[in-house]
């Protein structure tokens, strides 16, 4: 605590300047009614919840010059406009933060000061028209206050969080008995077996592929899948993300039947049976930090969505969710809402609007009578049909929700060793997400956090950099990572995905060996593996 203090009293000092400036008089009239009103001690109170209730609203004052009157009441240093945070430091700081954030760049004071003046008088005139409709000698006022003090303002840096924070007793179902896998046979002709939830051999179970086109990545995540499933008696559910639409239901109609799993073209299917929305709590204490999160997701995958337009997001889900009073509203139901807003505040449509738009274009089909994505094993279809913006926003928002419901579950509990499996995700052409900084905090957070509720990640991409960035190495959170043969066979990056060898010479070597249907492990030691093969496999099975 003290070097949080000392920390915002040295940012304070460097930061701080003598703000002394003059309001007009129509504000200070409206500032001094309100506050007669609710009794506040004093009308900077008052001053602070109207700035808040402006923002919250998304009104900007960017393209609006107007000069204000000085015929109001002054503010200086000493008159605590801006409030104080800890040890009597001032928020001048935090207040510009803001504004800076909203306005999506570095504002001049001046500017800032403008800029405060305009959300003040706007925040009062709104929360003043309110009061002339409100019924104060029953507490309406009162009423009304409540609502955008509890929304906040919750202007945070454009992070993609997918936890949904509390646990519950959520019912789940496992897979409890010791399952494996083949991943294919050594040089020597001895066949390698996974036991990926055995805690002797593996203490998570999250997988990381790399090969280049051609290498048989596909061919060997399709054949895991397969063992999986068989050996699992089918119980142990699965979703493949498909970025390269590599496949139809015919085509891939072997490996479907085999794994009980059904194919979805988002596309052609008339889309995804499930609600996004089912992402965000129905528990309203809750509900506004899921909120935040969905609006954080859009934010991190659609062009230009700045905070003027999260902000009229996150204002029209809540509505939303107020409206539909403990049910699910509909993808469909949110973009009517933003188009009668646009409408109303005559906003031409933006990137924002657009992506609403392409999401409600039959790609989530939200019937309340839908079943559990989790009933079934699914093969999700991405076809390049789709922008790569809508394709990476259909990924993570279900990855959102999977995140959201196994969080929310209890633990996984061992029994001789055994660790109890729920389902498998597998992220095909990983690298386009780990390129995107904020997409790639939403996937480290799926590592860490669904590591201990049975969850198996299985990643794919085309070289192993791709699972090293500068702020995440994804290899420390994989404990079966499998080289297939790569474009950059340099033995530091390699060594770096696979896991420092017990013989340098030994992995090199192996290295050097890479070729298509050949793969690279370092469990004791770097072993060459003849991989299975879907496609052989296939061949058996017809």
């Amino acid at each position: 605590m003290m070097e949080l203090i000392q920390l915002l009293r040295t940012v304070t000092s460097k930061t701080y300047k003598m703000i002394r400036f003059k309001i007009d008089a129509e504000s200070t009239q409206l500032l001094d009614r309100i506050t007669s009103i609710y009794k506040f001690k004093r009308d900077t109170v008052t001053g602070r919840i109207a700035i808040a209730l402006s923002i919250s609203k998304g009104h900007s004052f960017d393209d609006i010059e107007e000069i204000f009157s000085q015929d109001g009441r002054e503010y200086t240093p000493t008159s605590n406009i801006f409030g104080k945070i800890i040890s009597n430091v001032d928020n001048f700081k935090l207040y510009k933060t803001i504004i800076d954030q909203y306005y999506n760049r570095e504002l001049p004071e001046t500017e800032f000061i403008y800029l405060y003046k305009h959300h003040l008088k706007d925040g009062l005139k709104l929360w003043n028209n309110q009061l002339d409709n409100l019924d104060i000698t029953k507490g309406e006022h009162f009423s009304f206050l409540i609502d955008p003090i509890k929304e906040g303002l919750t202007l945070r840096s454009q992070v993609v969080q997918t936890s949904m924070g509390s646990t519950q007793n959520t019912s789940v179902n496992e897979f409890k008995d010791l399952l494996t896998f083949e991943l294919g046979n050594t040089e020597d002709g001895e066949i390698v077996e996974i036991r990926i939830n055995d805690l002797r051999e593996f203490d998570n179970r999250n997988i990381a592929i790399a090969g280049m086109a051609g290498s048989g990545k596909t061919q060997l995540i399709k054949d895991i899948l397969y063992q999986m499933s068989k050996n699992s008696n089918h119980e142990l559910k699965f979703i493949f993300f498909d970025y390269k639409s590599e496949g139809n239901p015919e085509q891939l109609k072997t490996f479907l039947d085999a794994t009980k799993c059904k194919f979805i073209d988002i596309v052609k299917d008339g889309g995804l049976e499930f609600n996004p929305f089912l992402s965000i709590s129905l528990d309203e204490r809750q509900q506004p930090f899921n909120i935040n999160a969905f609006v954080d997701t859009i934010a991190t995958f659609v062009p230009n969505v700045g905070v003027v337009q999260k902000n009229i997001l996150k204002k029209l889900i809540t509505d939303l969710f107020k409206s539909k009073k403990g049910s699910y509203p509909t993808v469909n139901e949110l973009f009517t809402l933003l188009e009668e807003y646009y409408d109303e505040h005559k906003t031409k449509p933006d990137s924002l609007y657009a992506a609403i738009q392409d999401i409600n274009s039959n790609i989530f089909n939200c019937n309340p009578s839908n079943s559990s994505i989790l009933d079934n094993s699914l093969y999700l279809n991405l076809p390049p049909d789709l922008s790569d913006t809508l394709r990476q926003l259909v990924v993570f928002l279900l990855l959102r929700y999977f995140n959201m419901y196994f969080s929310s579950t209890n633990d996984c509990e061992p029994n001789d060793y055994i660790f109890p499996l729920r389902y498998v995700m597998v992220i095909d052409e990983a690298h386009i997400y780990l390129k995107n900084k904020n997409a790639r905090k939403a996937l480290e957070d799926l590592l860490r956090l669904l590591r201990s509720k049975g969850v198996v990640i299985v990643m794919l991409s085309q070289g192993v950099e791709d699972y090293k960035t500068k702020d995440f190495d994804f290899a420390s959170q994989v404990k079966l990572p499998i080289c297939l043969n790569i474009q950059n066979k340099d033995y530091k990056e390699i060594s770096n995905f696979v896991g420092t060898p017990s013989s340098k010479y030994k992995l090199e070597t192996e290295i050097k060996k890479l070729d298509s249907g050949k793969g690279l492990i370092n469990i004791d030691e770097p072993k060459l593996i003849e991989l299975r093969q879907w496609w052989k496999t296939q061949k058996d099975l017809n």
